[in-house]
């Protein structure tokens, strides 16, 4: 592969911004460099989970039981310097959206492009496209991708193992997984009617040391519903997080809640703006800021979280390996991302990437190498893409 050229004046202009690479002055030194994007190719994937890591049968089907089933694109723009960067979209999205973002950066120089806010006709596969250019200029300067989000703040990510919905007697099995991969924790979900506590006292008894979070995805109907629901919670005494409870508009109800019981309450949040309603009407103690819409604003959420005192993780739509390495990043430039993350890939028959994510003793090791730090198994693509 043929190196780009790229000069120091123009290295410094990326280490002077914390997720930001704007364009040189004309009279700048470097100002001609250029990366030019030549091509961009689209791959349609359906990857299947492991079995036993969804649904108890008598739950599905719902939207958890069926998500797997969808596709994702895989992304590989290729570049006039030889670097190819890689990325991966959100789930079920329309081909012809992602293909108008692949020729609206067809011909630009990456060096050009402000990666921080990025001019994209379509905002639904606006990561993935994020990803690939960070990994582009990652590669071109030799830099893990941490690196360009403002820096390294953590060298490993806490993550859990993840499940849908359990009855006690199946979310022994995953408790008994969770203890074989030595992870700290599970995050379960969880419905009005489901037997949430009594699979949550069953965690406790097959491994009382593991702390689970439990995301309802705000499908409780008001704070009177959930109360005592979360009470029961509490009384089990190995809770770490109760996630989205009820609809994230009605902030008075999460205060209630939040004032009401022992375990703390969380929002799954983007939008800095209704991040700063939720901190002003005390509606919560931690974030759930991932992943939309980008690993630049991820880290900027989480640094508006830390200003009042709040630690946040990093969720997910469960991904694969090239997305996951991307929110690693992400996370490791982010000093209170301190719960665990849906890093998750390691559930899916395969991650699409070469090299695993390393997952030692519950935290997921930050990759130092060039770019997203993942190469593309090429192969398991070709087994795992279907025509769109």
């Amino acid at each position: 592969m043929r190196e780009s050229r790229i000069s120091s004046r123009t290295a410094l202009v990326l280490a002077g911004g914390t997720a930001g690479l704007a364009a040189l002055p004309a009279s700048a030194s470097g100002a001609g460099e250029r990366i030019r994007i030549t091509r961009v190719e689209l791959f349609t994937v359906v990857v299947p989970m492991q079995d036993d890591i969804i649904n108890s049968p008598e739950f599905s089907p719902d939207t958890l039981s069926e998500f797997p089933k969808a596709h994702k694109f895989i992304l590989k723009a290729h570049t006039d310097s030889g670097i190819i960067g890689v990325g991966e979209t959100s789930r079920e999205l329309e081909e012809s959206a992602v293909r108008r973002n692949a020729a609206a950066l067809t011909g630009a120089n990456v060096l050009d492009l402000n990666l921080a806010r990025l001019e994209l006709p379509d905002r639904s596969s606006y990561s993935g496209f994020e990803m690939a250019l960070y990994d582009i200029v990652g590669k071109a300067f030799l830099w893990p991708v941490y690196r360009l989000l403002g820096g390294l703040a953590q060298r490993k990510v806490l993550v859990n193992y993840w499940c849908g919905r359990k009855n006690p007697a199946d979310i022994r099995r995953v408790a008994q997984r969770a203890l074989a991969g030595h992870f700290q924790g599970i995050k379960i979900k969880g419905r009005p009617g489901d037997p949430v506590a009594k699979s949550v006292a069953a965690i406790a008894e097959v491994a009382p040391k593991l702390k689970i979070t439990v995301d309802f995805n705000g499908h409780h109907k008001d704070a009177a519903e959930f109360l005592p629901i979360g009470q029961a919670l509490d009384a089990v005494g190995n809770m770490l997080v109760i996630e989205d409870p009820i609809t994230k508009t009605d902030l008075a109800g999460y205060r209630a809640l939040k004032n009401k019981l022992k375990t703390p309450i969380a929002l799954h949040l983007g939008d800095p703006k209704a991040m700063i309603a939720a901190i002003r009407a005390g509606a919560c103690s931690i974030f759930n800021t991932g992943p939309a819409p980008s690993m630049a604003s991820f880290v900027s959420n989480s640094y508006l979280a830390g200003a009042a005192g709040m630690p946040v993780w990093h969720g997910s739509g469960h991904e694969l390996g090239i997305l996951d390495a991307a929110m690693l990043h992400s996370c490791a430039a982010a000093p209170n991302c301190t719960l665990p993350s849906d890093i998750l890939s390691y559930e899916r028959v395969d991650d699409l990437i070469v090299n695993p994510i390393e997952i030692r003793e519950s935290y997921a090791i930050v990759s130092d190498r060039p770019g997203l730090g993942v190469e593309l198994d090429e192969d398991a693509v070709r087994r795992y893409q279907v025509k769109s």
